[in-house]
């Protein structure tokens, strides 16, 4: 019940603390790319695929910029433990991160013509393990080197990770109308427990 309590009380200023900088402008180019067609222009289902596959990856890529601690020397005696602080720090950009990719889905689904189906679960689940994915990665440099220097390496090799599985589009991010497309998502579920343990150990108290 007290660690609930405090972090109620930590809710507030680690989220004036969080760089929002990188989520923010990554939200907008996300929402802007799914607007950008001509009023009324119906948007290719694929095309759709496209822009929400690239909104996760780059939502990815900026949320790890919310777990650098610029006073983690200085806060290192508090009594607050530094697992808590990163956790709702990790928790406070999922959200933003969360809302933002769902806005650019609700912007495209608008978008398409009546009756198509962007398979909004797995693509979901897509944006999910990339979001995980970049958070896990940055949380492991942060935790070496708590600077935003980190947080543009984790960006980096989340988007080398990405940029590495282009050559297999069918085996990675198939089409929307793939026979594959549920036993590939399968694997995306599996994937996504990778960052789960990941974080879990890169959140905890650095030992100096």
């Amino acid at each position: 019940m007290r660690l609930i309590s405090l972090a109620g009380v930590l809710l507030g200023p680690l989220a004036r603390a969080v760089d929002w900088t990188p989520v923010l402008a990554t939200a907008v180019v996300s929402l802007g790319t799914a607007a950008a067609t001509a009023p009324g222009a119906v948007v290719e289902p694929d095309s759709a695929a496209v822009t929400l596959r690239l909104a996760g990856v780059l939502l990815g890529a900026a949320a790890g910029f919310a777990l650098v601690d610029v006073a983690a020397a200085a806060t290192t005696a508090t009594p607050v433990p530094r697992w808590l602080r990163q956790w709702i720090r990790t928790l406070l950009v999922t959200s933003a991160a969360a809302a933002a990719w769902a806005a650019t889905f609700l912007v495209l689904a608008a978008r398409t013509a009546d009756g198509t189906q962007l398979r909004a679960s797995g693509l979901a689940t897509e944006a999910a393990v990339c979001l995980l994915g970049g958070l896990a990665c940055t949380a492991v440099a942060v935790r070496r080197r708590p600077e935003r220097l980190a947080a543009v390496t984790g960006a980096a090799a989340l988007l080398t990770i990405a940029v590495s599985t282009l050559p297999c589009v069918e085996g990675v991010w198939p089409y929307l109308g793939s026979p594959r497309w549920d036993d590939v998502h399968l694997a995306w579920l599996t994937a996504g427990l990778v960052p789960l343990p990941a974080l879990a150990v890169a959140h905890r108290e650095v030992r100096t």
